[in-house]
């Protein structure tokens, strides 16, 4: 089952650049990813140290290897300390017969 994953994170207002760097850098690899459809970062625009990444994966079982992957580069653990509060991470499944 294809699956949508929604994170929500809030930067430092001091850390919003490296947040933005930050995503720029890792972006082209979750791309290429095994069974990543699409990866995109989005911010509000009042509001542009809050920041929405959403991605679409071909299973869950490809979200949770790449996730285990990511996890295993440190890269979370770099961007934790940029943040002011806990990534909000939600996964929806895509209901394509309905759509």
């Amino acid at each position: 089952m294809k699956i949508m994953v929604k994170i929500e994170l809030i930067a430092q207002y001091k850390n919003i650049e490296k947040v933005q760097h930050f995503f720029k850098r890792i972006l082209p690899e979750t791309r290429n990813y095994e069974g990543c459809e699409d990866a995109k970062i989005l911010t509000y625009p009042m509001e542009l140290h809050k920041f929405m990444l959403i991605e679409y994966w071909e299973s869950s079982e490809h979200y949770l290897e790449y996730g285990e992957w990511r996890n295993k580069t440190g890269d979370f653990e770099k961007l934790r300390p940029l943040l002011t509060s806990e990534i909000d991470l939600q996964i929806f499944e895509v209901l394509e017969d309905i759509n």
